[in-house]
């Protein structure tokens, strides 16, 4: 159901990009049949998204933060998620609820990828065991 536009906003995209948005779609559609998500809805999504987020940046509204996991042994990834799991706990008990708030809503997306990242490297385990 690819219409013109939607092949034209693709042209740029690698196969892995594009094979990414497939996955997308499929997700967000199988979530909520009547959004009709298509890669053109996205695109307008991603360019408004990119935009409030320049804006944000620009004013000093919010914080963006990218860390690479690339190069992070699971050793690693275990020993920082202990270590934020730390500090966020610290903030709870020494500084404001804003603070806390503010830790956590930097904090958590990071602990829950970690958390999957930790998890997807282990080896599976069969329920009973």
């Amino acid at each position: 159901m690819s219409t013109e536009k939607d092949s034209m906003l693709r042209v740029r995209l690698t196969q892995r990009q594009s094979d990414e948005l497939d996955a997308i779609i499929g997700e967000l559609q199988a979530q909520m049949p009547e959004a009709s998500v298509t890669t053109s809805s996205i695109a307008r999504y991603a360019l408004e998204k990119y935009v409030s987020d320049h804006i944000a940046k620009r004013d000093g509204t919010k914080i963006f933060i990218e860390v690479s996991t690339a190069h992070a042994t699971e050793e690693d990834i275990k020993n920082l998620y202990d270590l934020i799991s730390r500090l966020f706990d610290e903030t709870k008990e020494n500084y404001s609820p804003t603070v806390h708030y503010m830790v956590g809503e930097i904090l958590e997306p990071v602990m829950m990828k970690m958390a999957r990242l930790i998890k997807l490297k282990k080896p599976e385990v069969k329920a009973g065991e």
